[in-house]
């Protein structure tokens, strides 16, 4: 999903301040200590991808937002 879009479902549900930034390149052998890629997808990566990609296959991307402040609520004790 474009970043751009993914700020934008963000602050459609109601999150404020969103900040999209903190990209990190990550290749295959990040990769591979994920469960979502398994053995055979990791030697197929390898196998079809130059060698010159191997050191970039994703970013990961850091994103931040902040809840929106309740007004007039206060905490009840009991």
């Amino acid at each position: 999903m474009a970043e751009r879009v993914f700020a934008a479902k963000l602050q459609g549900v109601g999150f404020e301040d969103v900040w999209v930034g903190g990209h990190r390149p990550s290749g295959i052998d990040e990769a591979s200590h994920y469960p979502l890629f398994t053995e055979e997808v990791i030697e197929l990566m390898r196998k079809t991808l130059p060698p010159e990609r191997h050191d970039h296959v994703a970013t990961g991307v850091v994103v931040k937002a902040r809840k929106p402040r309740t007004h007039g609520r206060t905490k009840r004790t009991t």
